[in-house]
């Protein structure tokens, strides 16, 4: 039976699974990074993939990791401000501490594979998948190839500001999506106008018609997702958008809002329709597990 190792490594945990080539989930398990950066965060994930080769009679013969700023060609984070790493050749390190393949890629690019082969955009070859969670980026897809750029890192879209001389964002500019609409985001702005408690996007969502403040973070965040989503509509033009990640978990609190502000911006063609992710937290994890068998020369079976 082949089995890899699959890691997508988020700004707040790690997450990991074996799985095998029919795309059964053998193991899964996670450790949390929040306030880690840097080395820091290296040692946590090759203690964690310790843990992870550890499980079982069936040692993977591949590890596919995924990371933000992930340079595919070459295996190196480019840079993650989340993380703390900049330039780091991932795949050459653990290659070098495991001895297996492995295969690197985009966090969010893989789950796109993985959402075009399983998922909300199956069938559907021009989407775009826009995931929300610490940070954001998007996987677009045209004539059902994922537009990758040069580096294999297009779709940052986190950091394509929505308003010029805004705030400013972890990543050093100012007036990016990620600034207002993240998870991390919504929490710290919530925090910074005035909220009561330190509450999660999520337990904010909640408290939209009992909180003031939480209904205004929340609306500018959904204000500034359609903005970006507008760009998005114009620039591809694709049949389907897609929203993943944690904040997309707030359902039609976070739908109905950026479907309705899409819409009003869009003067002369009809908005794309915008649905969450079928697949979930585990599409990536599944994007991941398509990389490296691959990387093997195999595939997900059953596909």
């Amino acid at each position: 039976m082949t089995v890899v190792a699959a890691v997508d490594v988020g700004g707040t945990s790690f997450k990991g699974a074996l799985i095998d080539a029919q795309g059964r989930t053998l193991f899964t398990d996670s450790s949390p990074t929040l306030g880690l950066l840097g080395e820091a965060v290296w040692d946590r994930l090759t203690d964690f993939l310790d843990r992870l080769m550890a499980v079982g009679d069936v040692r993977p013969e591949a590890i596919g990791i995924i990371t933000p700023g992930m340079d595919e060609q070459t295996g190196r984070v480019l840079f993650s401000s989340n993380l703390g790493w900049r330039d780091l050749p991932v795949a050459e390190r653990l290659s070098a501490r495991f001895g297996l393949p492995v295969a690197p890629g985009h966090d969010v690019g893989t789950a796109g594979l993985a959402e075009s082969l399983a998922g909300a955009a199956r069938g559907v070859p021009d989407f775009a998948l826009v995931m929300i969670g610490t940070g954001i980026a998007a996987s677009l897809f045209s004539r059902g190839q994922r537009i990758a750029g040069a580096a294999r890192m297009g779709g940052e879209v986190g950091h394509a500001p929505v308003y010029p001389g805004g705030e400013t964002c972890p990543c050093g500019q100012v007036g990016c999506l990620e600034a207002y609409a993240s998870a991390a985001s919504i929490a710290r702005r919530y925090r910074a106008q005035g909220g009561a408690e330190a509450l999660t996007a999520a337990e904010i969502s909640a408290r939209l018609r009992s909180d003031p403040i939480a209904a205004k973070v929340w609306g500018e965040a959904t204000e500034a997702l359609s903005l970006s989503l507008m760009t998005i509509t114009m620039l591809l033009d694709p049949a389907l958008i897609v929203l993943g990640g944690g904040v997309a978990e707030a359902g039609g609190l976070l739908l109905e809002p950026v479907r309705a502000g899409l819409a009003r911006r869009l003067a002369w063609r009809s908005p794309p329709p915008i649905v969450t992710s079928t697949l979930g937290g585990g599409g990536a994890l599944l994007g991941a597990a398509i990389l490296a068998l691959r990387k093997i020369g195999q595939d997900l079976r059953g596909l």
